[in-house]
């Protein structure tokens, strides 16, 4: 395999190519890791009381449907978003998992998932004290 950068000053925005001869596992492997950390890097309109901000994907814990809108956890604060959980899904990069009906989760931020055979298990997330529960219908993701 080779991998080449070319510099072309006319060029709008960045752009990535990958050629090969045929579409085989190690060349989707490669495209994945690529796209996931290009959209780490992407940002999200998040709101807290009155302000807006904007977040990396990077910083998200999990969301987490609340009473009426869907909460967005860091690890030292929580926001709202306009976007409900199955808009989410469709949106975010392939390192978020939905985990329960309420719960998508950052999978590049958990330390650790504490099982439990008869209800629901527990993911602890990195550098942080906060955690979330996976429901049993979707803990065959991390088995």
């Amino acid at each position: 395999m080779k991998i080449r950068i070319e510099i072309d000053d006319g060029l709008v925005e960045d752009e990535i190519i990958l050629r090969c001869k045929s579409l085989n596992d190690e060349t989707v492997v490669i495209q994945k890791k690529i796209a996931d950390l290009v959209n780490s890097r992407m940002q999200m309109e998040v709101s807290k009381g009155d302000m807006n901000y904007f977040i990396t994907l990077d910083e998200i814990l999990f969301f987490e449907t609340a009473t009426s809108y869907v909460a967005v956890h860091t690890t030292n604060a929580i926001y709202e978003t306009k976007h409900k959980l199955y808009e989410l899904e469709d949106l975010l990069p392939g390192s978020f998992l939905r985990v329960s009906k309420s719960s998508i989760v950052n999978t590049a931020k958990i330390r650790a998932i504490h099982k439990n055979i008869t209800g629901a298990s527990e993911i602890e997330f990195l550098k942080c004290a906060k955690t979330v529960f996976v429901s049993r219908n979707y803990f065959k993701i991390f088995t």
